[in-house]
């Protein structure tokens, strides 16, 4: 199916996936747009999803016109972790120094850990500088690349639209919750698969409708953690 680049355009006809990404044009720059075709949608479905967007013509805000290999800009500062990071980076650093450590030493040695109000704020540990500690000097590659938490894998320095950042925050924040449980009270609490148990309801209604409301000039980095 053919998309439209006029943002006064509706989507077009949506297929069967659960999940649609398309681009999104802004003043001519190139990003993109989703929305949520079916309720069965998973955290998964939107991480399959987002890997459509590298195929498509990016304005690289850091990078323009060149590719992102050896740009360090998205490693830097608040590095947001969710349950689902801190099983991924315990392989990653299974690999890497081979030893299959506790969850919780992970989180010591690795992480900061911090509750602001009710909410969790968990984040990668950082150099001086604020770059992840993962990051190799030099050649501004990653350590664990195949291992990166959702909020890199998700990150891309280009235009997308409200619905899509504000769905990917809601998603961080969620699993930060479900860690900061684990850190809490030692128990594992069963991760949400579900979109539509993610969301807000509003936040719900937008990612259903087919027309995105608002655009953001640039995708951010770092997801900004609720009070």
């Amino acid at each position: 199916m053919a998309w439209v680049k006029d943002n006064n355009k509706v989507m077009g006809k949506m297929d069967m996936e659960p999940i649609v990404v398309r681009p999104w044009y802004v003043n001519g720059k190139g990003g993109y747009d989703l929305a949520v075709a079916s309720p069965e949608a998973t955290v998964e479905d939107y991480l399959q999803a987002l890997k459509k967007v590298e195929g498509f013509e990016l304005y690289r805000a850091f990078r323009p016109g060149g590719s992102c290999y050896g740009c360090p800009h998205c490693c830097r500062d608040r590095l947001p972790l969710t349950l689902a990071d801190v099983f991924l980076l315990r392989q990653g650093l299974k690999a890497l120094t081979g030893r299959d450590m506790p969850l919780r030493e992970v989180l010591s040695k690795y992480c900061q850990v911090r509750k602001i109000g009710p909410a969790w704020d968990i984040t990668l540990s950082t150099d001086a500088e604020g770059y992840c500690i993962f990051l190799t000097p030099g050649s501004h590659l990653c350590r664990l690349y195949p291992y990166r938490p959702l909020v890199c894998r998700t990150y891309y320095c280009c235009p997308a639209t409200y619905r899509s950042l504000a769905l990917r925050s809601a998603i961080v924040n969620r699993g930060q919750d479900e860690l900061g449980f684990y850190w809490e009270r030692g128990k594992l609490r069963l991760p949400s698969l579900y979109l539509r148990d993610i969301c807000s309801p509003a936040l719900w209604k937008k990612l259903t409708r087919r027309k995105a409301s608002c655009v953001s000039p640039l995708s951010p980095m770092t997801v900004r953690r609720r009070s």
